[in-house]
């Protein structure tokens, strides 16, 4: 399979694991109110109007959905992925959190973009840009359609779970999906941003929690099979309704992560980081 057809497979096998509710569990959950930390920091004051999320990831937890703080902060944004199923499948949760108003959804699009220059104030891909072997020519589309940023999320080569996860793929003879290690590496990342002439803003490890990443290894529904009922309802974990992300913030669990992460020093952080992020502005 050349890299398109393995991105598209690999989007569709992971579909029929995905929650069919918001409980995404608490890997999901507290990746996602670190990354939106990054984006509030970021992007909250910068007028942020219009977004395109192109790849959106189908990794783990619900595809489709990253660019919803955007969203909320009233940005219009443009969500696309080659795959028809993971595009039917956002749209419930976009509308389910009424937001639906505020996205548009383009399927069948890969690396290259139907938009004119400068089209968008930032564009993005969380887990996705890695699975592109041109990462130059892909960055450089990127930077055509965007008018102020560049924001790049990808996994950690480095983490200690990668390795494991190597030797899952090799020890049940499956084909390697997760894309090409050389653009898991934040200094690879670097590299490129300067190629293309990108300011780079920030740059740095996120969802530093820890246990090691488990990639596309399904353990939420696993996990819940032993509990009974009362500890289902108790250990539900939302981060996308509204309301959700104070409620994150007040947990115990999302703050003793808080606390490992911010005193987890280099280069201890890269061993445990599930991602490095990459904020680059066009000059």
């Amino acid at each position: 399979m050349n890299d398109k057809e393995l991105l598209l497979k690999f989007i569709e096998d992971n579909l029929p694991n995905i929650p069919d509710d918001f409980d995404e569990g608490l890997g999901i959950a507290s990746e996602r109110y670190f990354v939106n930390k990054i984006i509030y920091k970021y992007f909250k004051n910068s007028k942020i109007e219009t977004v395109l999320e192109a790849p959106v990831d189908g990794l783990m937890g619900i595809p489709g959905v990253n660019s919803v703080p955007f969203a909320r902060g009233g940005a219009k944004v443009v969500v696309c992925s080659p795959s028809h199923l993971l595009i039917e499948n956002a749209k419930k949760f976009w509308k389910l959190l009424q937001l639906d108003k505020n996205v548009e959804f383009r399927e069948g699009i890969y690396d290259k973009f139907p938009f004119q220059d400068d089209s968008f104030d930032l564009v993005w891909n969380y887990c996705m840009f890695e699975h592109f072997k041109d990462g130059l020519g892909f960055i450089n589309e990127m930077k055509r359609v965007s008018k102020r940023y560049v924001f790049i999320i990808t996994q950690n080569f480095y983490n200690y779970g990668y390795f494991i996860h190597k030797l899952y793929h090799f020890k049940n003879k499956q084909i390697w999906n997760h894309g090409y290690s050389e653009w898991m590496k934040l200094g690879k990342l670097k590299m490129l941003f300067k190629k293309v002439n990108l300011k780079i803003i920030s740059s740095g490890c996120v969802d530093v929690p820890p246990w090691f990443d488990t990639f596309d290894m399904h353990i939420r529904g696993k996990v819940k099979k032993f509990m009974n009922e009362d500890s289902k309802k108790r250990w539900y974990w939302s981060s996308l309704q509204e309301g959700d992300e104070e409620k994150l913030k007040e947990n115990k669990w999302i703050k003793w992560l808080s606390l490992f992460e911010k005193f987890l020093l280099f280069p201890f952080n890269y061993v445990f980081a599930h991602h490095f992020y990459i904020i680059g502005e066009k000059e």
